[in-house]
């Protein structure tokens, strides 16, 4: 704990603006950090990719599942996805439906304090939504709802197995 404190301390005393490179020896041992600063404006999505629900896979049809998975995203200077590291998986298949999701999706590049693009990295969520309550509430299951006033327990799938309440708008009560 001690050697972090005394090495970001020097740190931030000794890295220069042209070099953008800082080093220090403790113990003979020397670290070398590189890179920049963090973003003065962060990447912004080109599209509202949170009302597009991404695809499912046959298994989360079938067993009515909520997913959700947090990715974390390499963007380059040209706001583009080069890199993804799945933080969470979704589980029911979606694995690979996020990273191919994430993929597809464009930023505006982030941007140094002179106005310069640089490349970046952003914790992206991506959520499934149950696709059978998607569908009862929209018709089908490519939007996210928008101001919808609950969201479903767990067993409210289209039969309502386990809710006391018969309409698919209603609250599912668990007995």
């Amino acid at each position: 704990m001690r050697t972090a404190i005394l090495l970001a301390m020097f740190i931030s005393s000794s890295v220069s603006a042209d070099t953008q490179q800082a080093s220090h020896t403790i113990g003979g041992e020397t670290i070398v950090i590189t890179g920049h600063a963090p973003p003065k404006v962060m990447p912004k999505p080109v599209k509202n990719y949170f009302k597009i629900a991404p695809h499912y896979s046959d298994y989360a049809i079938e067993h009515d599942t909520w997913g959700k998975a947090f990715v974390l995203l390499d963007i380059n200077a040209r706001g583009r996805v080069e890199r993804v590291k799945l933080l969470k998986h979704p589980g029911a298949n979606l694995d690979q439906i996020a990273v191919d999701t994430a993929l597809k999706l464009e930023f505006e590049p982030a941007q140094d304090e002179r106005g310069n693009a640089i490349g970046s990295q952003v914790i992206w969520p991506i959520e499934w939504p149950s696709y059978w309550w998607m569908v009862a509430l929209e018709g089908l299951a490519t939007r996210i709802p928008e101001n919808v006033p609950f969201v479903p327990c767990r067993g409210s799938g289209p039969m309502h197995m386990g809710c006391r309440e018969t309409s698919s708008r209603s609250l599912c009560r668990t007995p």
